[in-house]
């Protein structure tokens, strides 16, 4: 009897597994049918980065669990905690792809809160029924082309790993990956049901420890209302041999900016996830709805801050007021990033904006950021880029327009390596195409060595997020670790030795056997290379060799430590491809960059500005060249020598209609005068005699 009612049970099992895989197929097929505006549609109602609000279960105000354990007090972890920075070493990328579900009785688009239970987002009942999900795979989705194009890019720097909900789904993505050529070939699938694909926010925080450089997982809670996700980082951890520090802090981890030395720069969103008493939602037989939410203990920004400190193991924690015009989320991640342990990418915003409140407060922030030092005591570095524009070039009518249908960032980004998985907002000639261009060519410059692997993610906008919040880094295995106070600029004349001193921290678990300095003039091709001096304790130095009598000119540098066992990491990571710039010579004084809205605007060609040749010409005194009508625009002029040194720049005002130059200190020779930048010049030839 025994037998037969197993017998019945596990078929009763299989009948319910075929009817969901012929639910599955019927749903992929259905899918081939929507038109891009359709799924658009839908994105827009069911993917947003913020859960739906939902009613609250019946009995949520009562107790099905607790989860106030594990906070600051109470969760043990190792004293030697090491939090990479993002644009460190990874050996894979975590990331999932978009799912839509549905209701096993009727077929209605819903919401999966637990594994194959959900709650359907039309009617007005919260109570869980059953559903079954399907990745986007359809030939006419242009999601499925981003998760493509994204899993793509990462394979050909770091292992992807692709979490999937159902064991089929690794064939489906594997075939659509194929059929749009560009196959899986360097990937790892793991199986663990989910709720959504902003894995950045719900992923494991991962850190290493002990002698050994051991990889563990710190898991913070995710929002009550993504319970699934929220065990994100237990599964993977669990799967992938790492172990999981769970804590009960709510954090998203696009709110998690780490300098990977010890300090942490977030916004108050931390505060405000902890301050209710709001748990995770889970399954709970005796509510009406099926599920109830535990309750949690609310939190001060006292035990916040020192919660934070010592999970993540920090010396500082800088806690910035939240934007309120970014998507609802308060992440940081929308309009700042790292590029190392001294150097921030920060959004700058156009003239239009700048008087708007999330601008302003964007300005101030980072303000407050390179007041502080860093690990070598030095200020933080900030460096710009632009804003994205809408498609047709213009600015947002409001922060309003901003947050409800753009919510624009490209530095929202991920490292993977020596590349970056970059959202861009167009595609061929489609969308602001000129200032896209102009925007990846300034990322080029401030992110050096870098691969662009350019993903049009417009199709993200108003959700309040891109590439960074889908995306999640998983460090490499036996780290060389070089840091490095980068010199930015010298001046030889107050510096009368010509020789800065280049140090560097340089630590790997079997040691160090070479570390060296590799270094060229700009212009330059072939690299120089000198040893570093070991001065123990992980201390390497040498000195840079500026040569003087210079007024200006450019040394480009890189370091390279090999480890005892035999492993090799350059700094930057992307060297020789990328370097450090230090502008040197008697008469360099700062470090300037150039406007990153300079060719967004309509430019007049300076060729058709009307600048005559200067007269006298040659010249032993003053010289002087004629702009009829006047500049049409403000021009940064600079003063060349034919090697291409630049010896001097100045701006000319928009209106000015003439250009005088004091030649009496100058040596004789010839020497260029270039108006303008980029591809929009014009250049005189001067020559001066004694």
């Amino acid at each position: 009897m025994f037998a037969t009612i197993a017998i019945s049970v596990a078929a009763i099992g299989q009948n319910k597994a075929a009817i969901l895989e012929q639910k599955r197929a019927e749903a992929l097929k259905r899918m081939e049918t929507l038109s891009e505006e359709q799924f658009v549609e839908n994105f827009k109602k069911y993917h947003s980065q913020v859960p739906t609000q939902r009613p609250l279960p019946p009995t949520s105000t009562s107790k099905a669990g607790s989860s106030e354990s594990n906070t600051k007090s109470e969760l043990s972890v190792p004293d030697d905690m090491i939090f990479p920075n993002e644009a460190d070493e990874v050996q894979a990328i975590l990331m999932t792809w978009l799912y839509d579900s549905y209701t096993v009785n009727g077929d209605q688009p819903a919401e999966q809160l637990f594994d194959g239970k959900g709650i359907p987002y039309s009617g007005s009942s919260s109570a869980l029924v059953d559903v079954y999900s399907i990745p986007d795979v359809s030939s006419t989705s242009p999601y499925a082309r981003i998760f493509a194009a994204l899993a793509d890019g990462i394979q050909h720097n770091a292992e992807v790993w692709i979490n999937i909900w159902n064991g089929s789904d690794s064939t489906l993505i594997k075939n659509y990956m194929t059929s749009r050529s560009t196959p899986l070939t360097n990937y790892r699938f793991f199986v663990n049901p989910g709720n959504s694909f902003w894995y950045r926010d719900c992923g494991p925080v991962a850190f290493y420890f002990g002698d050994q450089d051991s990889i563990a997982f710190m898991d913070f809670e995710y929002y009550g209302g993504r319970p699934l996700d929220d065990k994100l980082p237990v599964f993977i951890g669990e799967q992938a041999g790492f172990p999981v520090y769970t804590n009960t802090i709510e954090y998203e981890g696009g709110n998690i900016l780490l300098d990977g030395v010890g300090s942490l720069f977030t916004s108050s969103a931390v505060y405000s996830l902890n301050m209710d008493g709001y748990g995770l939602y889970v399954q709970d037989e005796n509510d009406p709805y099926q599920y109830s939410m535990e309750s949690k203990q609310p939190l001060t920004k006292v035990q916040v801050n020192d919660s934070l400190t010592h999970l993540l193991n920090l010396s500082r924690c800088l806690v910035l007021p939240s934007l309120l015009y970014d998507g609802g989320t308060g992440h940081v991640d929308l309009y700042m990033d790292m590029l190392d342990e001294n150097t921030f990418v920060s959004t700058k915003h156009p003239d239009v904006m700048a008087n708007l409140s999330d601008p302003k407060k964007v300005e101030a922030n980072m303000d407050s950021i390179c007041k502080l030092l860093s690990m070598h005591g030095s200020n933080y570095f900030n460096t710009r880029i632009p804003l994205p524009a809408k498609n047709n070039g213009s600015w947002y009518s409001s922060q309003a327009e901003y947050n409800n249908s753009y919510t624009r960032s490209f530095s929202n980004h991920t490292f993977v390596n020596q590349s970056i998985m970059q959202p861009v907002f167009y595609k061929g000639s489609s969308g602001d195409v000129a200032g896209n261009q102009r925007a990846i060519e300034i990322m080029k410059d401030r992110y050096s060595g870098y691969e662009m692997t350019e993903i049009d993610v417009r199709y993200f906008d108003g959700a309040g997020g891109a590439i960074h919040c889908i995306t999640k880094q998983i460090p490499a295995d036996n780290p060389v670790r070089i840091y490095h106070d980068p010199i930015r600029f010298w001046n030889t004349t107050i510096n009368q030795t010509f020789i800065p001193t280049i140090e560097a921290i340089i630590q790997n678990k079997s040691g160090i056997a070479q570390a060296t300095l590799s270094y060229r003039s700009v212009g330059e091709t072939a690299w120089q290379t000198i040893a570093l001096d070991d001065q123990t304790d992980n201390l390497y130095t040498c000195v840079l060799p500026l040569a003087g009598g210079i007024s200006r000119d450019t040394i480009e540098y890189f370091i390279s430590a090999t480890s005892n066992n035999g492993k090799t990491m350059q700094k930057p990571i992307t060297a020789p491809q990328g370097f450090y710039r230090c502008v040197y010579g008697n008469e360099v004084t700062g470090l300037t960059e150039e406007p990153v809205y300079s060719s967004l605007i309509s430019v007049e060609p300076i060729a058709n500005q009307n600048i005559s040749d200067f007269y006298p010409n040659p010249a032993n005194e003053k010289t002087e060249l004629q702009i009829e009508g006047g500049l049409k625009q403000d021009v940064k002029v600079r003063l060349l020598s034919v090697k291409g040194q630049v010896l001097n720049e100045v701006t000319l005002k928009q209106g000015s209609t003439s250009y005088q130059l004091d030649v009496q200190n100058m040596k004789a020779g010839s020497y260029w005068v270039i108006f303008g930048q980029g591809g929009n010049t014009a250049a005189r030839k001067l020559v001066v005699t004694k």
